[in-house]
């Protein structure tokens, strides 16, 4: 195993204990960037310094049976928030591949469920704030 590999993994393994349960077995992190709020959102959220900007791409999981399609880059990003880190706003963007079957049609394979029904919060993210402060993200009322 050479360094870069093992340097990869190791950021993965570090990674892994900040990202949603399992999210790494899918997606593989591109790009991470911290962010400075602007005075709109600074005054919204009063907890935060600034925000975590982490970038994800699904990984090529294709099954064998599907090895004919071809890439077709990626879809829109999806913004999912996720618990905050180190005073900071975690926002994960996501990105599933695309793909183009033998005859050209466009296809997107997989759908995973990364955020909680009608929210934008990841699914363990949303428990948490129902369960802690009585907020229920998917009902769109603060608790306070």
């Amino acid at each position: 195993m050479d360094k870069d590999t093992s340097q990869l993994q190791l950021y993965q393994h570090f990674l892994s204990f900040f990202m949603p349960e399992g999210i790494l077995d899918f997606f593989e992190p591109v790009w991470m960037e911290t962010q400075s709020l602007d005075s709109r959102e600074s005054k919204k959220d009063i907890l935060y310094s600034s925000s975590l900007h982490i970038y994800l791409d699904e990984r090529d999981n294709r099954p064998d049976d599907l090895q004919e399609l071809r890439p077709n880059g990626f879809t829109e990003e999806t913004v999912i928030s996720d618990f905050p880190v180190r005073d900071r706003k975690a926002v994960l963007h996501v990105r599933r591949r695309r793909w183009l079957t033998p005859e050209g049609k466009n296809v997107v394979l997989n759908v995973y469920p990364l955020a909680a029904t009608g929210t934008r919060y990841c699914a363990e993210f949303a428990a948490f704030l129902k369960d802690s402060l009585g907020y229920d993200a998917g009902d769109g009322t603060l608790p306070w």
